[in-house]
């Protein structure tokens, strides 16, 4: 068994390394940096997807996740979830409502939430060390005493390890003596990679000892894709419905614009056009990771197919696109009309892909080749989706299904 030191020396350690960091770290003075040449008694080494070695506990018991809820969803999968201690993301943690006036009535979403938030309620009460756009709190990380640090780069909270706060934050970690595991999430690769986003799965389950559940968890991720795949790749050669991705954000709509989209070459345009076999509306790029305004000229001259409503700026279902009087001239697309619209799964800060992204794909390919997904009823298709990957039963995978506002789909798709 790996012996660590008390939890009183640690603390002290780390508080005196950050007072000399604010003292001479700030100033510019190099921060000392880790041997990582040699594997301590207790240790092993993994390479991280910045191509780092990493000497890390064989059973990390104290860990600190920076992440939208990609890491903690995999803890929950491999049943790890009571080692955090701290997170990076108020995402995770809390539950979410949202109202919007239709043309008759008010409609209420309430108790919604990352599917982390239900499975393991105790993660709501952990103390945050970062939110998003905020720098990390290196104080609170320090008092934490963690022994393994996990950080998901192009998280909301982290967008860029590369800017200079972020870039000094990772140096201060690696200062404290903590390891830190750097992941790369799907948006930080061009092309889009979705062999890199199985490869932080594969990360993970290395970490953890549970190498065997994450090829089991990659093996049931390509299965699903592959169902979309082959069901449509004799469909494309040009046929293929126009699906824009479209995002109604308040902030965008206060601005004067009709909402946000992605461009091709992002992971949403990547999934759509080689995925789904279906074809991005919006034809031009935008930055890997990049939101493109969208002004109600602009989307009239896309005309889509379908609308896909992410839920990345907040919940926004189809009847809100039919009905609010506030987009009453999108009410006019021919997607609208023909309710060729859906919403994506509820999923806070989604600003890189998580575990459930197959649900996108299932949900897009569905509404766009109707005929060759006759026989999936997507709220059906759900319940088995979150029994496999969280190991729930039915009733539970209800409750996942409900938290996820996707209970719209019994009976329309």
């Amino acid at each position: 068994m790996p012996t660590y030191p008390s939890p009183s020396f640690v603390n002290d350690r780390l508080l005196v390394t950050l007072l000399l960091f604010l003292l001479f770290g700030a100033c510019g003075e190099k921060v000392p940096v880790v041997d990582q040449k040699s594997i301590p008694s207790g240790f092993k080494r993994v390479t991280d997807m910045r191509n780092v070695p990493v000497n890390i506990p064989q059973n990390p018991r104290r860990i600190v996740s920076v992440s939208d809820g990609m890491i903690e969803s995999i803890m929950v999968h491999f049943g790890v979830t009571d080692r955090l201690v701290g997170l990076g993301s108020s995402c995770v943690q809390r539950t979410f409502s949202y109202e919007f006036p239709g043309k008759n009535q008010l409609f209420t979403y309430t108790e919604g939430m990352n599917p982390v938030r239900l499975l393991y309620p105790n993660i709501a009460h952990l103390p945050l060390v970062a939110r998003s756009g905020v720098s990390l709190q290196l104080e609170k990380i320090a008092y934490l005493n963690p022994d393994l640090i996990l950080l998901r780069e192009g998280c909301c909270t982290i967008p860029n390890l590369d800017e200079p706060k972020s870039r000094q934050a990772l140096s201060m970690l690696a200062s404290f003596g903590v390891p830190v595991v750097v992941l790369k999430g799907t948006n930080q690769f061009d092309p889009p990679d979705l062999d890199m986003f199985h490869r932080e799965i594969a990360l993970l389950g290395e970490i953890f000892g549970q190498e065997e559940k994450a090829s089991e968890l990659i093996t049931y991720l390509k299965k699903s894709i592959a169902v979309v795949q082959d069901r449509t790749a004799s469909l494309k050669n040009g046929a293929g419905p126009r699906v824009l991705f479209l995002g109604l954000s308040p902030a965008a709509r206060e601005g004067g614009a009709a909402g946000v989209t992605k461009g091709k070459d992002t992971i949403e345009g990547y999934l759509i056009e080689h995925v789904v076999n279906a074809k991005n509306a919006y034809q031009g790029n935008g930055g890997r990771a990049s939101s493109l305004l969208l002004n109600m000229e602009q989307v009239f001259a896309l005309d889509p197919d379908v609308i896909a409503l992410p839920t990345s700026s907040g919940y926004h279902p189809p009847e809100e696109l039919y009905e609010a009087p506030y987009y009453a001239k999108l009410q006019s697309l021919r997607a609208v009309k023909q309710r060729k619209v859906i919403a994506l799964p509820w999923m806070p800060c989604n600003c890189s892909k998580r575990l459930e992204y197959p649900i996108e794909l299932m949900m897009i390919a569905k509404i766009s080749f109707p005929e060759a997904f006759e026989d999936i009823q997507i709220h059906e298709w759900v319940l088995s989706f979150y029994q496999t990957l969280y190991g729930v039963d039915r009733n539970k995978a209800k409750e996942i299904r409900s938290a996820q506002w996707l209970d719209w789909t019994i009976g329309q798709l």
